[in-house]
């Protein structure tokens, strides 16, 4: 009888708890590595100017928090970014600016995670803190009047390495961002300030003044925890919180 009835209040209090998922929650600690430049169509064009990526000139490290229900949610992530690029000068020309550049970036991603997988994409807004760039005279030049807030779409899809649970993962990934705003950021664009000192078509010719904005690919690794989730026990009780 004893055992019998420790068995009908281990079943009863299961019952009482299982609960009617709303959302969960997780977090994560992030570090993307790859390659960074400013892309203009005119600097592209110039035929003394030759754009060289390189794997590492780009590092960043933050966090994320997630909002999810089911296999979708909303990934917020911060992170602060170091990037830079660099340019070699064809035709005897010297060698081409070095650009550096430091930010604070906010991401919002749509994220659907599934079969061990991740899908992202979603809009970053990046703040600037510093630009640095070196002349072609090996000079450090001024590059001071820029935008300090850029815009990018943001693609990112990768797989499970660690983990299979809610409660601990470890994912790495692809990350690709693409900027939508001009790293100008003087007033009127055609009186200077050019991160490409010899492309012929920046700041004027025939095809008129041409944008400059930053881009990233890489990869993205993330340590993730599940921290809880928002439901409502079928017992009939309030929603509230369950931790995992």
């Amino acid at each position: 009888m004893r055992n019998f009835l420790i068995l009908c209040f281990v079943t009863i209090s299961t019952l009482s708890y299982s609960q009617r998922e709303i959302a969960w929650f997780d977090a994560a600690l992030k570090v993307m590595a790859g390659s960074s430049s400013i892309i203009n169509m005119a600097a592209i064009d110039d035929s003394n100017l030759n754009y060289e990526l390189a794997f590492g000139n780009a590092i960043s490290f933050g966090g994320k928090v997630g909002i999810n229900r089911g296999y979708n949610g909303l990934a917020i992530e911060l992170m602060y970014a170091k990037n830079g690029t660099t340019y070699e000068g064809l035709n005897g020309y010297p060698s081409a600016p070095e650009i550096k550049w430091n930010s604070t970036d906010l991401y919002f991603l749509f994220r659907n995670a599934k079969n061990l997988g991740f899908f992202e994409l979603g809009p970053k807004i990046g703040f600037l803190r510093g630009v640095e760039r070196t002349g072609a005279d090996g000079e450090l030049a001024d590059f001071t009047e820029f935008n300090k807030r850029q815009i990018s779409g943001v693609l990112s899809f990768g797989v499970n390495v660690i983990g299979t649970d809610a409660s601990f993962s470890g994912q790495i990934g692809l990350r690709i961002e693409y900027g939508f705003t001009d790293i100008n950021g003087q007033d009127d664009p055609a009186a200077g300030n050019e991160p490409f000192p010899y492309a012929t078509g920046v700041y004027s010719g025939e095809n008129g003044y041409q944008k400059s904005t930053p881009i990233f690919a890489g990869l993205v690794f993330e340590l993730n925890w599940g921290i809880g989730s928002y439901g409502v026990a079928q017992c009939g009780a309030r929603a509230k919180f369950f931790s995992l």
